[in-house]
């Protein structure tokens, strides 16, 4: 009986972290590194969204951007897609996909 209840709690969790998360495509309007945000146009509107400020995730294609928001590569205003935690006032920006990226020779 336990056993079934530990599950139970596992699976409600797990569930709860995945509804928290979301996923926004758009592209770059602007950056500002300094107080941490990035506004992003999304179906004709801009949307501003605050970004982690240690544990903030950046890649262009599957190469990663150390960098992060001072990277030069937003200032090309590229297509992103944003993951973020949270809901309202609390929702922010945990990893930042460029689209695109370097492409390697064969």
């Amino acid at each position: 009986m336990i056993r079934y209840t530990l599950g139970a709690v596992c699976a409600l969790l797990i569930c709860a972290v995945t509804i928290l998360a979301a996923e926004y495509k758009g592209k770059v309007k602007s950056v500002d590194a300094d107080k941490n945000t990035i506004t992003v146009t999304i179906d004709d509107k801009d949307k501003t969204f605050k970004v982690a400020e240690k544990d903030l995730k950046v890649t262009a294609g599957k190469t990663d951007v150390p960098d992060g928001l001072k990277g030069k590569l937003f200032a090309k205003n590229p297509e992103v897609t944003l993951v973020t935690t949270g809901e309202g006032d609390k929702e922010v920006v945990t990893e930042i996909r460029l689209k695109g990226g370097k492409k390697k020779d064969k």
